[in-house]
């Protein structure tokens, strides 16, 4: 069996021809960078090298500003890391660094309060020496010069002296003013009053502390003994500002002026990460925003654009890991894969940030839909639907509203149609438009034809079916909720009640469990499908055929507008029996089967049905003598089970069948004396009556729910009674009204006397008039439609 394993990793390797790393551990941290070299899947160390070596070599009276751009995603943290990793030669004094990162800070306050004092401990932490703390200190005294440190704590203080003032006004107002105040209230006065105090004493401690210390010297000052000590370092710091492009456009500007005006030192190197169109808009935008940074920035380096081939590689190789512990049922086509990638996938997968974000969700996907033994839906469309999902949300979503549309093959397509199919995908970013209309064509044949492309009929169906695509109705729910949708069996478990077809007394259990679970009648649609696609096992017969006879004699033979679960059960024996070539083995298998199950109604549908074929000539399930044998066994293991309990075949749900079915097989004889003998106990005429009662379901132009219809089988029970007789035994009959037994007598009743109308115009007509008459009153005269 093959493997998508093996699919997947032949695929890749013919595309790419190339090994690439693995990206696993930490799949899902799509936002956590690199931290060393040897995580490089993109080839960016080189330039992370060179770039490294340009920082350390720098000395200079000023400072150096570097800049590194790229796309949100794109990388540039993980090149950070791989410059800092190769920062320092081997052998050479070690360059120190500090990261600082803006966003983390918030208000301009704090993020200049932060900028400073990393910096300062840097340069404490450069050399443990008496010469490196007096430059740490030399910063700390020009930044509190810059009042950017104290001043929080001055403002802080005037706030408080603020506070103070209005609740002493208050607390005086309450005590003064309001004199006719009780008691309590001047307590309140009295409180607020001390409360006041202490916050006056607390806004000249803040005073105290927030007061300027060694401000006395002039800014310029400060600075040249600052850029004194600064030049005494062996080696430039390298200050890391990332993540400038999340910050508000005034926190940006604050940044920027403090790289360029405040902090601007000799020994001190700076590499800005960016993405490059955010930082120019928080200085305008346009040609004065570019040409501002540039006069900040000397030297700018944009993110190595990264092939698409390379990215590619990793997606394939990470869902090549992802796979292998899957359940593999060989429902992999590698043609068809190959085509969905090159073709429209791959084109999804810009960065690293898109593979990981990939690989993350889509392992999910898998996980949610494996099943005990199979992936519960298609593997290559599940993987295509979640690259749609992450990358164009708008088309995953119309696309899980159109199932009706896009999956159905059934009915008249007209162009109005292919303009609502075509609708589908118009939500598509203009750039991946060409791709989205591959991909939603290839997973739904339906879209491609309405975009030029071939037809795809109801005969395509059973194939998508079998191999779980998105595209069959039975499947398609399964993508979107992910998980089993309620009344459905997985393929997993139905596998499981296919392996216990050989041991009869396990399958019927098997039978009775589904039918506690109200799965009884989805279990019959699948068998119906397996047996039509050949898929059922082909050595059961003698085991599968009896059990299935049993489970479906308790089913209603009735048509509805939801599922069939008597017209699936004898579909599915038809056509398990027609999987077998040889008429002679069929006959043997269906005769076997119908001797060791007491069931009837399967069996005499079959035998009916192979009756029809041949009086057709047409392809017929046994030959005659063993149709002829078959219908000999039917009439006898009926009439045992009239004679064994005739009261239980009187509420059998196919006893209208059956006995049709008897006179077809053995003549009228039999029958209508049975039928006569009935008639004879008022008890059991009312069971008989109500047996040709058939409840039917009606639905006009413009409802949205169905109506009950019931009908008597005139038809069906006119051949089994001499009319007169019959007719005068149920008028003696007196059920009570409101009765099941009154409301069939009053419909047999009605269609007697329509009978008989019909008749008298009948005998009243010459001979071409009579036939014209007697075929349309048929079905209008002679079966009563009325609604309940």
């Amino acid at each position: 069996m093959m493997r998508l394993i093996e699919g997947l990793k032949t695929a890749w390797r013919n595309w790419w021809c190339t090994e690439v790393q693995s990206l696993r551990e930490g799949a899902f941290s799509a936002d956590a960078p690199i931290t060393s070299a040897s995580e490089d899947l993109l080839g960016r160390g080189d330039f992370a090298r060179a770039l490294a070596r340009v920082l350390y070599r720098h000395r200079g009276s000023e400072s150096l500003v570097v800049a590194l751009r790229g796309e949100w995603g794109s990388g540039k943290t993980s090149i950070k890391n791989l410059v800092v990793e190769a920062l320092t030669p081997p052998g050479s004094t070690k360059m120190q660094v500090v990261t600082f990162n803006p966003w983390q800070w918030g208000t301009d306050d704090a993020i200049t309060r932060a900028f400073f004092r990393e910096i300062a401990v840097a340069l404490g932490d450069a050399e443990q020496s008496a010469f490196a703390r007096r430059r740490a200190h030399e910063f700390r005294r020009y930044a509190k010069t810059l009042e950017t440190l104290s001043g929080g704590l001055k403002n802080a203080g005037a706030r408080a002296s603020s506070a103070a003032a209005w609740l002493s006004g208050i607390g005086f107002f309450i005590a003064g003013s309001v004199v006719w105040l009780e008691p309590s209230a001047k307590m309140l006065a009295t409180a607020i009053l001390v409360i006041a105090g202490a916050v006056l004493i607390l806004s000249r401690i803040i005073g105290f502390l927030g007061r300027d210390r060694e401000d006395d010297r002039p800014l310029d000052v400060a600075r040249f003994d600052l850029e004194q000590r600064l030049k005494e370092m062996p080696r430039n710091i390298l200050v890391v500002i990332d993540d400038m492009d999340r910050l508000e456009d005034e926190q940006i500007r604050t940044v920027i002026r403090h790289v360029k005006a405040n902090a601007n030192f000799p020994g001190l190197t700076y590499l800005l990460l960016y993405q490059r169109n955010v930082l120019e808009s928080a200085f305008g935008g346009g040609e004065d925003g570019r040409q501002y940074l540039e006069k900040i920035v000397q030297a700018a380096f944009d993110v190595p654009v990264v092939e698409g081939e390379r990215i590619g590689r990793i997606v394939l190789a990470e869902l090549e890991k992802i796979t292998q512990p899957l359940p593999s049922d060989g429902k992999f086509d590698q043609k068809r894969w190959g085509n969905i990638w090159v073709g429209g996938l791959r084109h999804f997968f810009k960065n690293l940030r898109d593979a990981k974000r990939f690989i993350g969700g889509v392992e999910v996907q898998f996980l949610l839909h494996s099943g005990k033994r199979v992936l519960e839906t298609n593997i290559i469309d599940t993987a295509a639907l979640e690259v749609l999902r992450l990358f164009e949300p708008d088309v995953y979503a119309a696309i899980s509203r159109s199932r009706a549309l896009i999956t159905s093959t059934t009915r008249e397509r007209r162009e109005a149609d292919k303009e609502r199919i075509k609708a589908t995908i118009a939500a598509a970013r203009p750039e991946y438009k060409e791709a989205v209309q591959y991909v939603v064509s290839q997973l739904f044949p339906i879209v491609g034809w309405a975009f030029g492309g071939s037809w795809y009929g109801s005969d395509w169906e059973e194939g998508w079916s079998s191999e779980r695509r998105i595209c069959s109705p039975r499947y398609f729910d399964r993508y979107f909720s992910l998980r089993l949708p309620d009344g459905q069996i997985s393929d997993s478990e139905f596998m499981d009640f296919l392996e216990q077809s050989a041991d009869r007394e396990r399958l019927s259990q098997s039978f009775a469990d589904f039918e506690k679970r109200n799965l009884l009648p989805e279990l019959l649609e699948r068998l119906d499908e397996a047996a039509v696609a050949r898929k059922l096992p082909p050595d059961s017969a003698e085991t599968f055929l009896p059990a299935l006879f049993d489970i479906s004699e308790t089913l209603p033979d009735q048509m509805g507008f939801g599922k069939m679960p008597f017209i699936n059960a004898w579909r599915t024996a038809s056509w398990y029996l027609r999987s077998e070539d040889d008429a002679a083995k069929r006959g043997a298998a269906f005769l076997k089967a119908l001797r060791s199950s007491d069931s009837l109604a399967v069996p005499a549908t079959l035998i009916g049905l192979d009756m029809d074929r041949k009086e057709k000539g047409e392809t017929d399930l046994m030959f005659a003598a063993d149709l002829a044998e078959a219908k000999k066994v039917w009439v006898e293991k009926f009439r045992a089970a009239l004679a064994r309990d005739p009261e239980d075949m009187l509420s059998n749900k196919h006893l209208v069948n059956f006995l049709y079915r008897w006179r077809e097989f053995e003549g009228a004889e039999g029958p209508r004396a049975w039928v006569a003998c009935v008639a004879t106990n008022p008890e059991s005429l009312g069971k008989l009556l109500i047996a040709f009662l058939f409840e039917g379901q009606s639905h006009a132009l413009g409802d949205y729910v169905t109506s009950k219809v019931l009908t008597f089988q005139w038809n069906a029970i006119e051949p089994l009674i001499d009319l007169p007789v019959f007719t005068e035994a149920v008028k003696k009959f007196a059920p009570m009204p409101g009765t099941p037994e009154f409301e069939a007598r009053e419909r047999f009743l009605k269609a007697a006397a329509a009978s008989e109308a019909a008749r008298a115009k009948t005998a009243a007509s010459d001979e071409a008039d009579v036939q014209e008459t007697g075929e349309d009153s048929t079905e209008v005269r002679f079966v009563d439609e009325t609604d309940s």
